[in-house]
Order: C-alpha cells, then sequence, then structure tokens
C-alpha cells in the first residue's frame, strides 16, 4: 500500500504517525485493522488519514501559539487511566513496545493528543441553541425521535489479533464454554476470571446497546439470541466472544421533553463542527504543505 510523508508548515508528519493514523480510522470506519481493509477501504482511510492529519498539525500547531500545552499533570492522568485497562504497568510498556512504540513516543503523542483536544473544544465553542430552534429539529425528523430497539448482553472475549494467535486463542475460549453450566448462572465468573474486556470487571457486561454499536459479527450474534441464551463462540476483529443476553427494550416513541437536552447537544456539536472546519480551512490557505508518496505497508495493531 501506498503511505505517505506529510510536512505542514515545515513540520514533518512521521510515517509511523501516518500509520497509526491509518489503523485508528480503519478501525473507526471499517471496525477492523488496516491490513485487512481492501483496495477501495485503503484509499478511502488513506484520504481520510491525510486530511485529518493535516488538521490535527494545524490545531497543534494553532494550540502551542497560544500557549495551549498539555501539563504534566494531565498527561499522568490520561496515562493511568490506559493503564487501568491493563493487569500491570510493566505489561502496558510491553504493549507498547510491541507495538514499536517508545515511552517517549508514547509521551509526545498523548501531549499533543491532550493539547489538540483543548484547542478543538477552544475553537468549537458554539453558543447554546434556542428553544425555537430545538423544536423546529424536533417536528422535522420524527423517524430520529425513537429509541431504536436494544439488547442487555455479556460477553467473554479472548484476544487474537493474528493467525499465530488463533489456535491458543480458540482452544481457551473453548475451554471457557466448556465450564459453562447448562443455565449459564456462572457467566459472570467467568467473564470476570478470563475476559481481557474491560467489562469483565461487571461481569461481562455491556449494557444495552442498539444496531451500529458494536462489529457486525457480534452485533448480528447478539440479536440473533433469545433472552437467557448463550452463543457459540463468535470470531470478530477483537479475537473470540462468547455472548449471553439478558433482556431486549423494544423501540420507543420518544417525546420532545425526553430528547430536548439530546437535541440542544447535537446541535451545539453540529455548529461547532462547522466552527472547526472553516477554522481549519482558512489555516489550511495560508499553510505550506507537502505530501511525498512513500512505498511501505503498515504493520498490524
Amino acid at each position: 500500500m501506498q503511505v505517505h510523508t506529510v510536512s505542514v508548515n515545515g513540520t514533518a508528519i512521521s510515517q509511523f504517525d501516518f500509520i497509526n493514523a491509518m489503523q485508528s480510522y480503519a478501525m473507526e470506519l471499517y471496525r477492523k485493522p488496516a491490513d485487512q481493509l481492501n483496495e477501495e477501504e485503503t484509499e478511502k482511510v488513506q484520504e481520510i488519514a491525510i486530511e485529518r492529519i493535516i488538521a490535527r498539525e494545524l490545531i497543534y500547531q494553532g494550540a502551542l501559539a497560544e500557549g495551549i500545552v498539555a501539563t504534566d499533570e494531565q498527561i499522568a492522568a490520561e496515562t493511568a487511566k490506559v493503564q487501568a485497562n491493563f493487569p500491570t504497568v510493566e505489561e502496558f510498556y510491553a504493549t507498547l513496545e510491541k507495538a514499536g512504540v517508545t515511552q517517549d513516543d508514547y509521551y509526545r503523542m498523548l501531549r499533543q493528543d491532550i493539547s489538540v483536544n483543548m484547542m478543538t473544544d477552544k475553537i468549537s465553542q458554539a453558543p447554546e441553541p434556542g428553544e425555537e430552534e430545538k423544536r423546529e429539529f424536533y417536528a422535522a425528523h420524527p423517524d430520529n425521535m425513537r429509541k431504536p430497539r436494544q439488547v442487555r448482553a455479556s460477553h467473554i472475549l479472548v484476544k487474537c489479533v493474528s493467525d499465530e494467535d488463533r489456535p491458543a486463542a480458540l482452544e481457551k475460549i473453548n475451554a471457557i464454554k466448556e465450564q459453562l453450566l447448562p443455565d449459564g448462572s456462572n457467566f459472570a465468573e467467568l467473564a470476570l476470571a478470563n475476559s481481557v474486556c474491560p467489562s469483565r470487571e461487571k461481569g461481562g457486561d455491556l449494557g444495552f446497546f442498539g444496531t451500529g454499536s458494536m462489529v457486525k459479527e457480534f452485533e448480528e450474534a447478539a440479536f440473533a439470541l433469545k433472552p437467557g441464551e448463550i452463543s457459540d463462540v463468535v470470531q470478530t476483529p477483537f479475537g473470540y466472544h462468547l455472548i449471553k443476553v439478558h433482556e431486549y427494550q423494544e423501540e420507543q416513541k420518544l417525546a420532545y421533553e425526553e430528547v430536548a437536552d439530546q437535541i440542544a447537544s447535537f446541535l451545539k456539536e453540529q455548529e461547532g463542527a462547522r466552527m472547526l472546519y472553516r477554522w481549519v480551512e482558512e489555516r489550511k490557505e495560508q499553510a505550506d504543505i507537502q505530501l511525498v508518496p512513500v512505498e511501505e505497508k503498515p504493520a498490524s495493531c
């Protein structure tokens, strides 16, 4: 796959950052790693990655110009949140090392991320929408003013992201399945002991979710189950799952009062996004942006 080096106002964006962005947007757009995309999907993700990398760098440069820079305390707090998803701090850093990310690289990326987020918040501070605007939006979008059918489910995840890991991961998930009692009453206990998802702390409970919230394979399996049923082994880009469905909430029509706050947030976010877009486009017109193609295939996450 053809990747690029990008330079924004003389600041070069590393190929590592570009590849990392490709992986991130592949998961965001298609919910699968970059090396599993087809040619059309790869081109789309690459296009998005280039645009967003340029926008991110322009925002970061704007943040530096205004002295909006993440503090050591903010970076430490954010690092602690991420580390909480790992059994130990050592395993967290070992995972970074396996991905080719040094502690200095991680600190730099996190400092930029937090600074960009702070600057983005400042640029996109939109005013609160008025009552009339909110009610007009509610009346104009009746199909959106419904709460779709949702399912509440728990799962056990055994991670598997490469063919090399597959036999051991499949053996482990099948061994867990054999330990399940006929009525599934020990599902939460097995999730706590075996799942690598943060939901393990709640016995694997993911709460309620609707269509479009999970990867396709997981979602289809969950919505095919009846309350109390447990799935066969389900494979997704994240690994192997066992899924237990607890209950369903059927589709409901929502009154204006129930969604007024969400409408206000949506309209405010929309206007904030427009403000951010205009800010970035104005800076792009004035910026020196260089794009140089380089032949290199990104590594898997």
